[in-house]
């Protein structure tokens, strides 16, 4: 089990925060990222591997003028 958001996802062995966030419909290349509370660099998204009940909390990032 994953958390997202607040929403529960299915946990799948070896899958990486940028995988998991396409496979959540947000785009990695738009959004930060917190997995239990800690930062995760956008650059890190397709090697960080997620654990089996990992709380990731996504923020859009949203462009202003």
């Amino acid at each position: 089990m994953l958390v997202l958001n607040d929403k529960i996802y299915d946990y799948i062995e070896g899958e990486s925060l940028y995988d998991f966030l396409t496979r959540a419909n947000f785009d990695p290349d738009f959004v930060a990222c917190e997995v239990n509370q800690s930062l995760v660099k956008r650059d890190d998204f397709k090697a960080f591997i997620l654990e089996d009940k990992a709380k990731v909390e996504a923020f859009a990032i949203v462009g202003g003028g």
